[in-house]
């Protein structure tokens, strides 16, 4: 099995964020550095705008600002430390290389703690592996030519670094451990690594997480700098620049004598420490900080809550700090101007908050105290949110919300500031402009122009299965028209169709009813003409607007082309289909010279030329279900598209030939739900193309972008008719029936990721699972207390938007695994938890808790618990039983059939190493470590009168059999397996490095969705198979693709794809069996000429022919239009 990767969510964190200025231009941008992407935004009035957008290969760690070139330094982990030096171009808004830096000293570990970059004036300085930093220097003018150099330090153990201002002093300020565990900090010289005295070593009485520079500006002396030194609940004050601390400065004297050379080592030592000020505060962490001028910092904790810090040195240092708010939990926190922050996040949405002036302008300093509640009233102003982020994505699961085997994605997120459960899809956003209550049993509705050239609808028509309707549309109103007014429309029938004709010298329109056609002059509200079928009633019909033609059918079985003309209607042909099993047609649709028909009975479509109704050569796929309804459409490009509403609730869309004939691997079927599915099309305008809007149980808009397919589901259900309008006041917009009345709205977005969030409150969410017979998400919960590090865990159970109940766990017992049961009418839900006692490193207790909705109540209740030797990380049901992983083994109990007892263990096997995870699939259980192992095992029975095993599911003698977990296979090399998943032929097992989860997913035809992952980023994706002739072709494109694309800075695909272990530096096996499904469908969008260069470059051997084009091309295309 061969599997293609496709993101379906981008990740959403913000790791930096930067607010500066660029050369040759005036503008103050902000630079934010995703996971996956760098992004440059210019400051307008009402807020930021994207102008550079920069695809990142790597694990970003960090982002500054040289000066004075202006040039962006970025930091890479993963598939190797890199440094990129880049320059953006204000006036084409481009990001380039400058310089590129590899950081990958032999022999030396990983760093532990501080990993990243730093930055000041044009010198860089990275900390990636222990003991050794990479610096940079640029000079200071053009061309800004960059020196490297490797240095080794003495700190292994680096807790947190910064550049000392000023600038000039070029000092390098160093925390870290000993290996007793105390905490140090030392200055460094920037070029030699040499112990600065402006810096002594220094012990420190807590251990900082954070050192920020400061400049504290005085009013009569010179500015203070120094260091700030935050650990939980306080600030520590360093002094960093000292008058006269150069040992070769001189102080000279009046008269004779020798000068006097500057103080000693230990004076300077004094001067800092008596420089040194501790600062109580109220926050336990700082998360991210700014400053914002020379006597002011803001500051935000893991909590979410923004403090405002004011600075003095008059006599001595002092700090008071302000609570302004809550916003996002910050990673990153810029000053763009004017009292503007922008605050990035890695678990919530980014923000632009503005400070009110009153608390910016505020000079009451206390040294360590808090200002009064009044002056913190109105401190900020959260101004715009966006980057809608979904991260850290903690777990997931699909949910089939409507039974329509259509699933959408549940994820729960959260920080210690509490979480969300989301459900997400993708799909068109659509806007509700007015509702018309009262509209009941309508069947169709129809809109009118008075003037055939008019932009606007005037009238609206609506039918029921006995009668018809006509209103007149005005911007704040619909008003009914009697039936004396426009009597050329029947008012005592049903309307099948109704629709403006181009005729010369005539505003007219044509009206269908069972009965009859009728030509109506609009200005005089008379009928024209007339024509009635010679037999039987008109069963369908369609009108194609620009030739002025109608097809109708009749129920015995014909087909008739009426020309339509000024002065009647003229018979242009006729077709009769008795003799056929099944004659009678159920749908039709015109589209320029060809004609769709679809019949009952049969189920098939075919295609007829107009005006002669001859039928085509080419037959179309056959039908499980018949048409409702079809439309036929080019969506104003070249390719023609067939859509057939089937009335199993099921879209088919099929390509066609300019001949008729149906292209290969262009026909895609969209479940709707059950029921018949109305179709319309909407005119293009200038911000959108032409639409099919398809709408039954749910609703989808197909679309064409970018020359491809797409499908887009709509948030709209239960829709009864359907029309595109141009109404007075709303503009283009889509008008539907339903229970609620006759709702206008407008299609925002076609590809936008629809989240519906449930608050948690500060509950952090941490395992997800949904019961779907009880329709019921199940979310394990940590609640983290604010003012002291307790943690309760909790197990919340949740019905939609309903909260229907929570059940607190012990004191110090952990949530470590959530799933359902559903055997034999017990329907529970069992949750698995650990216990870390004060002196232990890994838990040594647990429980199996099993939850019961209450008989008649919506809450649940623990109906029995069953004390483990070990943290239960994950749960399954295997058939009758429960399998679950507890600590170094996985065991398996027995679940009484009210689910009131769970059993001792029937049967264990035991690992070396943590598992991690278990995953049932029919006979097979497969299990994976945290180390580097997956496992295969099978239950089986043993006899105690014989060695041989009893199958599970044959007859045996059940008095003296037991149970024995059986290892089939184990794979040693799958280091650091987090999550593993069997797909869905029972055979393919696939495990994810790094912190994810995958959820089994099922999909149609190839390519076919077999899973999805997310990651904790809010990467979502899905793995999905093709077939092995494609897989071959895709797998070719990958190859020569990544030898001539490479990514920022030179990354090689396949070294991305596939890095170094970080700890042996040696290179993996390579990648086998899946495709970068991301890489290879920018293919479809790259110059044709570098395309064909792409493919042609090589040997004859390697080169990729046309044929194999087209192949590759229609395989990407599925790929792109599969979400």
């Amino acid at each position: 099995m061969h599997l293609i990767s496709s993101t379906f969510h981008s990740p959403s964190v913000v790791v930096c964020s930067l607010a500066c200025s660029f050369q040759d231009s005036d503008e103050r941008y902000l630079v934010v550095l995703k996971s996956d992407k760098l992004q440059v935004y210019v400051l307008k009035l009402h807020g930021v705008e994207l102008v550079s957008e920069k695809e990142i290969w790597g694990l970003p760690r960090g982002l500054i600002q040289l000066e004075p070139s202006k040039h962006l330094g970025v930091s890479l982990d993963v598939p190797h430390a890199k440094i990129l030096i880049l320059k953006f171009k204000a006036q084409t808004s481009e990001l380039l290389i400058h310089h590129t830096s590899s950081i990958s000293p032999p022999a030396l570990r990983p760093s532990v703690g501080f990993s990243g970059i730093l930055g000041s004036a044009q010198t860089v300085c990275a900390s990636f592996y222990n003991g050794h930093v990479k610096m940079m220097e640029a000079s200071s003018k053009a061309p800004y030519e960059v020196k490297e150099s490797d240095l080794r330090v003495h700190e292994l153990t680096i807790r947190a670094m910064c550049f000392t201002l000023p600038a000039s002093d070029a000092i390098l300020a160093i925390v870290y451990t000993d290996h007793m565990g105390c905490a140090w900090i030392i200055g460094r010289t920037a070029n030699t690594m040499d112990p600065s005295i402006q810096l002594p070593e220094k012990q420190l009485e807590t251990i900082p997480d954070l050192a920020v520079p400061i400049r504290v500006e005085n009013t009569s002396d010179e500015d203070t700098f120094g260091i700030l030194l935050f650990s939980p609940k306080l600030a520590t004050f360093i002094k960093t620049r000292i008058s006269h601390t150069n040992e070769d400065v001189k102080q000279t004297t009046k008269g004779k004598g020798r000068s006097k050379t500057s103080r000693s080592k230990s004076e300077v030592r004094a001067e800092i420490q008596a420089g040194m000020v501790n600062i109580e505060l109220p926050f336990n962490d700082v998360a991210a900080w700014t400053q914002i001028d020379g006597k002011h910092l803001v500051v935000g904790d893991s909590f979410g809550r923004l403090y405002l810090l004011a600075m003095s040195t008059s006599p001595q240092f002092t700090m008071s700090h302000t609570l302004l708010g809550e916003v996002s939990v910050p990673s990153t926190i810029s000053y763009l101007s004017n009292n503007i922050l922008y605050v990035g996040s890695l678990s919530a949405p980014s923000q632009l908050v503005r400070i009110s002036d009153e608390i910016s302008e505020g000079s009451s300093i206390s040294r360590g105290k808090k200002k009064q509640p009044d002056d913190e009233v109105g401190a900020i102003e959260i101004m715009v949110t966006h980057n809608e982020n979904i991260a850290p994505i903690m777990d997931a699961t699909l949910v089939d919300m409507d039974g329509s085997g259509q699933s959408r994605i549940a994820t729960i997120s959260g920080d210690d500031a509490g979480g969300w459960l989301n459900i997400i899809h993708k799909g068109a956003s659509f806007k509700e402009l007015a509702v018309l209550d009262g509209s009941t049993n309508l069947e169709d509705v129809f809109p009118l122009k008075k003037y055939f050239e008019a932009v606007n609808h005037t009238y609206l028509v609506t039918s029921t299965n006995t009668a018809t309707f006509l209103l007149a549309l005005s911007e704040a109103s619909l008003t009914l028209i009697s039936p004396g007014e426009l009597p050329g429309i029947s008012r005592t029938a049903r309307t099948i169709l109704i629709a403006n004709v181009a005729l010369p010298g005539i505003d007219a329109i044509v009206h269908i009813t069972p009965n009859n056609m009728t030509l109506v002059d609009l200005v005089t509200g008379r009928g024209i003409s007339s024509w009635n079928p010679p037999k039987g009633e008109i069963t369908a019909s369609a009108v194609e607007t620009a030739s002025s033609a109608a097809c109708i059918a009749t129920s015995d079985g014909r087909l008739y082309c009426i020309s339509i003309q000024a002065a009647g209607f003229v018979k242009a042909s006729d077709r009769n289909f008795n003799t056929q099993t099944h004659p009678q047609i159920s749908a039709l649709a015109v589209h320029g010279r060809v004609v769709a028909a679809s019949f009952w009975g049969s189920n098939e479509i075919i295609l007829l030329s107009l005006p002669d109704l001859k039928k085509l050569e080419h037959p179309l796929p056959a039908e499980s279900s018949a048409a409702s309804a079809l439309c036929l459409s080019n969506f104003g490009e070249e390719q023609m598209y067939l859509i057939a509403a089937r009335l199993d609730g099921t879209l088919m869309i099929q390509g066609i030939s300019p001949d008729g004939a149906p292209l290969p691997g262009s026909r895609r079927a969209v479940p709707l739900g059950g029921g018949p599915i109305h179709m319309t099309t909407t005119p293009a305008t200038e911000s959108s193309g032409v639409r099919v809007i398809a709408a039954g149980k749910r609703a989808a808009a197909v679309s064409i972008t970018n020359k491809r397919l797409m499908v887009s589901s709509l948030p709209i259900s239960d829709v009864c008719a359907l029309s595109a309008v141009n109404a007075p006041g709303t503009g283009p917009s889509i008008l539907y029936a339903s229970a609620a009345g006759l709702i206008f709205g407008q299609i925002e977005q076609l590809n936008k990721l629809n989240i519906t969030s449930f608050h948690l409150g500060s509950d952090s969410p941490l395992r997800l699972a949904h019961h779907t017979d009880l329709s019921t998400y199940i979310v394990g919960c940590m609640r983290v207390g604010t003012d002291t590090s307790e943690e309760r865990h909790m197990i919340r159970f949740i019905d939609d938007s309903t909260f229907k109940g929570q059940i607190r766990l012990r004191y110090s017992e952990m949530v470590t695994s959530v799933t359902t049961y559903t055997h034999g009418g017990t329907s529970c839900v069992l949750v698995g938890t650990g216990v870390i006692g004060p002196a232990e490193n890994e838990p040594q207790s647990g429980r199996i808790i099993v939850f019961k909705a209450e008989p008649g109540s919506s809450m649940f209740k623990l109906v029995t618990s069953k004390e483990v030797d070990g943290a239960v990380s994950s749960i399954k049901q295997f058939k009758e039983r429960i399998i679950a992983a507890i600590n170094y083994g996985v065991y398996v109990f027995n679940l009484t059939r009210e689910g009131s007892n769970i059993s001792e263990p029937i049967a264990k096997w035991e690992r070396g190493y943590v598992v991690d995870d278990v995953i049932i699939r029919e006979q097979m259980i497969v299990v994976g470590d945290k180390l580097r192992s997956v496992s295969v095992l099978r239950l089986v029975q043993t006899s105690d009168s014989d060695d041989s095993d009893v199958d599970m599911d044959g007859n045996g003698d059940n008095k003296s059999t037991n149970m024995r977990l059986e290892t089939v296979a184990m794979d040693m090399h799958a280091i650091w397996p987090t999550s593993i998943e069997v797909l869905s032929d029972n055979k393919t097992i696939i495990a994810a490095q790094e912190k994810s989860s995958i959820v089994p997913s099922k999909g149609g035809p190839d390519p076919q969705p077999v899973a999805l992952f997310v990651t904790n980023t809010g990467r979502i994706a899905t793995l999905s198979t093709v077939d092995d002739s494609d897989a071959l072709q895709l797998t070719r494109l990958e190859m020569k693709m990544g030898d001539a694309i490479k990514g920022l800075g030179g990354i090689k695909h396949a070294d991305w794809r596939a890095p170094k272990f970080l700890h042996s530096g040696t290179k993996p096996p390579p990648r086998r069996g899946i495709t970068d499904g991301d890489f290879i469908k920018k293919f479809l969008e790259l110059d044709p000429e570098l395309a064909r260069k792409i493919l042609t470059e090589g040997s004859a051997a390697e080169t990729i022919h046309a044929s194999e084009e087209e192949q590759i091309r229609r395989c990407l295309e599925a790929l792109s239009t599969e979400h």
